[in-house]
């Protein structure tokens, strides 16, 4: 039997919102005003791009993100037009978390955790490489929050802001 991969299922709202909802979380925990909303189109491609997987390897939360580029130059590669192919994903996963509550844009155009949770339960049941998707956000929230502000993520990123 072959298993085929789900790439739609993996870039619905739902999911995304989830992969979204990761990165924000991990970025109010280390910044309170929460990231503002252009990081988010540069976070969740990277979380969800399985070619980049691998350069997650031997990181954690404190590995920052100017680190992980200097050990893996190649996710530069086509970074800006991978960025820009995504941009209906984020898009309507930001639509869709806003929708349910789960994430909110304030007045300076962060996003912010909503009133209404996710269930964990959820990410439990799912396989393999979606669950790298969250972890992989997670991280990212960590590293980006810790780098400073947007445009400083953007500039180390080597895309213009």
């Amino acid at each position: 039997m072959t298993v085929a991969h789900d790439v739609f299922a993996e870039t619905n709202p739902a999911f995304c919102t989830y992969v979204l909802t990761a990165f924000v979380t991990s970025y109010f925990s280390i910044k309170k005003d929460g990231p503002e909303l252009p990081i988010s189109y540069l976070a969740l491609p990277l979380a969800l791009s399985g070619d980049l997987a691998s350069t997650f390897n031997g990181t954690n939360k404190n590995t920052g993100l100017l680190e992980w580029l200097e050990r893996n130059p190649r996710i530069h590669v086509g970074l800006s037009i991978r960025i820009n192919a995504s941009m209906n994903i984020v898009t309507d996963a930001i639509r869709f978390a806003c929708f349910a509550r789960i994430l909110q844009l304030n007045e300076a155009g962060c996003l912010q955790l909503g009133p209404s949770k996710l269930k964990k339960s959820a990410v439990k049941v799912l396989s393999d490489e979606p669950a790298q998707s969250i972890k992989h956000a997670e991280r990212l929230g960590f590293w980006f929050a810790m780098a400073g502000s947007t445009r400083t993520v953007f500039n180390v990123m080597e895309l213009t802001v």
